[in-house]
C-alpha cells in the first residue's frame, strides 16, 4: 500500500540523515569525560545518530521495496524535502549561533518542520504545537535532568 509519497524522496531524505548523523559521530568521538558520571557527553548523541542511521536505513529498504509513485505528487513531495532539509539546516545554524535555548528552537523547528509537512491545516495545528512543545521541553528536561547532558543554546 503507498502512502502516497515518492521513494526517491524517501531515500534523498534518509541519505542526507546518514550523512547529517555520520557527522556526528565523527564529532563526538573526542568529546571529554563528563563530570558527573563516568560515561561523558558522548554516549548519547552517539546513541541517537546511531538509532537514527539504522531507522533511515529501514526507510530506504521500504522505499526500495515499494513501487515508484505516480507522477502527479512528485514535485510537492520534492518541495517537501527540500523545506525539511532547509529547515533542518536553519535549526542546526540557529543551534550553533545559540540563539535561543534547545528547547525553544527545537518547538520551533519542529512546528515549523512539522506543520509545513501536514500543509499547516488548521485541525492539525493544535496537535503539531503540542507534539512540539512535549519533544522540545521534555527532551531538554530528559537530557540535562537525567542524562546531565549539556545542550548548546543560550
Amino acid at each position: 500500500m503507498s502512502d502516497g509519497t515518492d521513494r526517491r524522496v524517501d531515500i534523498a531524505v534518509a541519505l542526507f540523515l546518514i550523512v547529517v548523523c555520520a557527522i556526528g559521530l565523527f564529532e563526538t568521538r573526542s568529546l571529554p569525560p563528563g563530570t558527573f558520571e563516568p560515561l561523558g557527553s558522548a554516549p548519547v548523541p552517539q546513541a541517537v545518530a546511531g538509532l537514527i542511521i539504522l531507522l533511515c536505513l529501514v526507510v530506504i529498504v521500504r522505499a526500495l521495496r515499494r513501487p515508484p509513485a505516480e507522477p502527479d505528487g512528485l514535485e510537492r513531495s520534492w518541495l517537501d524535502a527540500g523545506a525539511v532539509i532547509l529547515f533542518t539546516l536553519a535549526y542546526a545554524a540557529a543551534m550553533h549561533f545559540r540563539l535561543a535555548s534547545f528547547a525553544i528552537l527545537t518547538t520551533a523547528f519542529l512546528t515549523v518542520c512539522i506543520g509545513a509537512l501536514v500543509r499547516f491545516r488548521p485541525k492539525s495545528m493544535p496537535v503539531v504545537l503540542i507534539v512540539a512543545l512535549a519533544t522540545g521541553f521534555g527532551c531538554q528536561y530528559v537530557f540535562t535532568r537525567v542524562f546531565i547532558v549539556d545542550l548548546p543554546g543560550l
